[in-house]
């Protein structure tokens, strides 16, 4: 093939959208559209999801591991207190069943002058092939309502993660204030998540034995040497 046509061909590839970093991933993907220029870092916003009217935290990030990874700290609901970044400070199971499980949480606001509590249910569904999404709905407590959501979707080897919360206090307080609150913890969530999984992940692939190099020859390959004649017990 000419250079030129090779040249065109790339040109071609580039404008469609195909990544040669990371061909598993859909060129036309929203999601990577977004967070693969944040080169690993999270993003973060607040807006009203449909259906809804109340105004949630959003953040989302790739995570350089699989699914499993992320699900297994997802499901870690007794340690969201450490991964709130100090947003929590309490997160104690009280009751499991076969499907859910209830998890009790404290949030200081107001710089700790109002200690907030609640009971929050959790129940992890699979919402199509390669997506799943762990959802804790308001149970208790001295708020008017909850609720906080992760989405996690396998994008070949890697995991688009986002987190979706709503505390909302039974007082007056400013709506900018309740806001940036939100999208904090959201984005400490998943700030946490991906630091935790993708340090499980290089350590398992650290601990996994080197590829053989089939080009190389081999000792077993190699034609034995011929055998030495046996000394001779009477010279």
């Amino acid at each position: 093939m000419k250079l030129v046509a090779v040249l065109g061909l790339l040109g071609t590839l580039a404008l469609s959208g195909v990544s040669f970093a990371d061909g598993a991933s859909a060129p036309s993907d929203p999601d990577l559209a977004r967070l693969q220029p944040a080169n690993g870092h999270s993003l973060k916003w607040n807006y009203v999801p449909s259906g809804k009217s109340d105004r949630y935290g959003h953040a989302e990030v790739l995570i350089s591991a699989p699914l499993s990874y992320v699900r297994e700290l997802v499901l870690d609901y007794g340690h969201y207190k450490d991964y709130s970044g100090g947003k929590f400070k309490t997160s104690r199971l009280v009751d499991k069943t076969d499907t859910t499980t209830d998890v009790y949480f404290q949030v200081p606001v107001l710089h700790g002058m109002v200690m907030l509590w609640q009971v929050v249910r959790f129940q992890p569904r699979v919402a199509q092939p390669g997506v799943e999404v762990v959802q804790g709905t308001f149970v208790r407590g001295n708020v008017k309502g909850s609720d906080l959501v992760f989405t996690l979707r396998a994008v070949g080897d890697k995991t688009v993660l986002k987190s979706d919360l709503l505390v909302n206090p039974d007082f007056a307080a400013p709506q900018a204030m309740i806001d940036e609150e939100l999208r904090d913890a959201a984005q400490n969530a998943v700030d946490a998540v991906q630091a935790r999984a993708q340090q499980k992940y290089a350590q398992w692939i650290a601990q996994q034995p080197s590829p053989v190099d089939t080009t190389a020859p081999t000792v077993a390959s190699a034609s034995p040497p011929a055998p030495r004649p046996a000394p001779n017990a009477n010279p």
